[in-house]
């Protein structure tokens, strides 16, 4: 039996060992976002003003790969001459552990994580809060579009 079965979403998400520093830029994009407040512009607006916050572009974004979202950052990316990752899940198989499983693959390869959280739920904002303790992390509110380096 596959050992990912028997545990909870963040146990599976503890299981990962840590990304040794570099000076390295990979971006890890993760979230949700409802895809009517996005389009082509906004999302290289957003994207830009990162880029004026962290002063340097990403040599990889990680993304999932599904959603109009991942679309829109992959396109911004390619047009910015920078490698895109897709993960992909199995979700049939898997059920609700494939998002745990392509999550925890997306921060695991990033040095930088930018986290896209919802007003529906509170998952994205406990993993970022994690995860800002051992990587630099900036979440983006949907609605605003305000970008927020989070330091702990």
């Amino acid at each position: 039996m596959d050992k990912y079965l028997i545990k909870s979403t963040l146990e599976l998400l503890d299981d990962e060992p840590e990304v040794a520093p570099s000076d390295e830029f990979t971006l890890g994009v993760l979230g949700s976002s409802d895809a009517s407040y996005w389009n082509a512009n906004t999302m290289a607006e957003t994207l830009n003003t990162l880029l004026e916050e962290t002063e340097k572009l990403p040599t990889t974004i990680n993304l999932p790969a599904k959603g109009i979202t991942s679309l829109l950052i992959q396109a911004w990316g390619e047009k910015q001459n920078i490698v895109c990752k897709p993960v992909d899940s199995d979700w049939i198989r898997l059920g609700r552990k494939a998002r745990a499983l392509q999550d925890s693959r997306i921060m695991k390869d990033s040095s930088h994580l930018l986290f896209f959280v919802g007003s529906r739920s509170d998952y994205y904002e406990k993993i970022a809060i994690r995860e800002a303790k051992r990587k630099i992390v900036y979440t983006i509110d949907a609605k605003t579009k305000d970008i927020v380096k989070w330091v702990v």
